[in-house]
């Protein structure tokens, strides 16, 4: 019983499933102050930050859970590292060549929190 248990919470589709909820929600969260900060256009930057953190984040689970399931933690921790600093800084790169009137308010400081706590559910997920 302890063993199915064991896989079960290892269940890639699953631990996406977990980490696409968990920015949902701190997105669902996050919208009020977004737009009370500077109105739609921060509520597109953080459309846009939650989606450049769930996509590596996806990538990722997905990976760890069907090809890489027998590597220790710490390697796959840094490879997930790798791949999100990469998709992220990648994609803020081009949504600040894209739409040059982000800022700080619009964009960057919504990248940071959603990067932060998707690292800290995928991490939790992955060492579990």
């Amino acid at each position: 019983m302890l063993a199915t248990s064991h896989s079960q919470s290892k269940n890639p589709l699953k631990q996406c499933g977990i980490l696409t909820g968990a920015l949902l929600g701190l997105f669902l969260i996050l919208c009020v102050p977004a737009y009370l900060t500077a109105g739609k256009t921060s509520v597109e930057g953080l459309v846009y930050s939650a989606l450049l953190c769930l996509v590596p984040g996806l990538i990722i689970l997905l990976m760890t859970g069907y090809f890489f399931r027998e590597a220790p933690p710490a390697s796959v921790m840094a490879i997930s590292t790798l791949t999100r600093i990469m998709i992220a800084g990648v994609g803020a790169l081009i949504i600040f060549n894209i739409r040059p009137d982000f800022g700080l308010a619009n964009f960057s400081i919504w990248l940071l929190i959603c990067y932060f706590a998707s690292l800290l559910v995928e991490t939790l997920l992955i060492i579990r």
